[in-house]
């Protein structure tokens, strides 16, 4: 369970990623946010590209297929995040994070703040997820997940098999909040969304924060910033988080149907803040964990 907020200064080139930069301690309750996190508010690039074109920070095409696919957040030794890769060549994970931060976005730029309880991880160099496989993370150590789940995890916050970005002792919250998947490259001005789940029913004080015409100037060699597209904002939270022991599951893939395919801050311009996640994701109907398995709905 998410502990107390207080926050973190992130300094501004984080190519490296440290593990354990940060050490702060932290309580066992969530509260709203007491300080406003800083934006780098510096004019947008000459040349924009247009609103149906890819990012021009997108990472490879591939990694357009990447999927949350299992997210478990109580009790705090079974917390997860399971990733699915349904394409048909491994991906290499090491320029991508995952994160509850509502305000991920801001990584690249000076004076973002993140509170101890939160977490921005990094998966470690060589990672890489094989086609048709899963990546099982969890937040805990791995001797306490594997105790918890039965299985061992493919790599754990809290056993420092993943890079601690941002964060101290982090932990999802019981009553749910915003998770992503996303993709920076150290340099560019924004990160890539790769894919959003807004698990259970967040308290305000977790909301996912829109980020449309947010403009970052990032560590690269031009001091120009660069906004984000627009998002829809129309993801929706679950009526409630899966109970302790239980997990919420992917049950669809995403489509032109389930999520708007051009003009977004996503891989190959989708807007992941579109995804109808009411259709692609079990509807409160949980049930216990599967580490390391697709859910079965997506092998069909």
């Amino acid at each position: 369970m998410k502990s107390a907020r207080s926050l973190l200064a992130l300094p501004a080139v984080l190519a490296a990623c440290a593990s354990g930069r940060f050490q702060p301690a932290g309580d066992d309750i969530e509260d709203p946010v007491d300080a406003a996190p800083a934006v780098d508010t510096g004019t947008t690039d000459a040349d924009p590209a247009p609103s149906d074109a890819p990012s021009p920070d997108a990472p490879p095409s591939a990694a357009a297929g990447l999927l949350l696919s299992e997210i478990a957040v109580a009790p705090n030794a079974s917390e997860m995040i399971e990733l699915y890769n349904p394409t048909a060549a491994p991906v290499a994970l090491r320029d991508y994070y995952l994160t509850d931060v509502p305000t991920y976005f801001r990584l690249p730029a000076a004076g973002h703040t993140v509170e101890t309880s939160d977490f921005i991880a990094r998966f470690p160099a060589g990672a890489t997820i094989p086609a048709g496989g899963v990546v099982t993370v969890a937040l805990d150590t791995a001797a306490s997940f594997t105790a918890a789940a039965g299985v061992a995890p493919t790599y754990s916050v809290a056993s420092a098999t993943m890079e601690l970005v941002a964060g101290s002792a982090p932990t999802l919250t019981n009553t749910g909040e915003p998770v992503v998947l996303f993709f920076w490259d150290g340099t560019s001005d924004r990160v890539v969304d790769v894919d959003v789940m807004i698990v259970g029913a967040p308290t305000a004080a977790n909301a996912l924060v829109n980020k449309s015409g947010v403009a970052i100037d990032g560590p690269d060699a031009d001091a120009a910033a660069t906004p984000y597209a627009t998002d829809a904002m129309t993801i929706a939270a679950q009526a409630a988080a899966p109970a302790s022991g239980l997990s919420t599951k992917r049950v669809g893939r995403e489509s032109a149907a389930t999520e708007t395919q051009t003009g977004g801050n996503g891989v190959l311009g989708q807007d992941e803040t579109s995804e109808q996640t009411q259709t692609t994701w079990d509807a409160g109907t949980y049930s216990a964990l599967t580490p390391g398995s697709v859910p079965a709905a997506l092998l069909n």
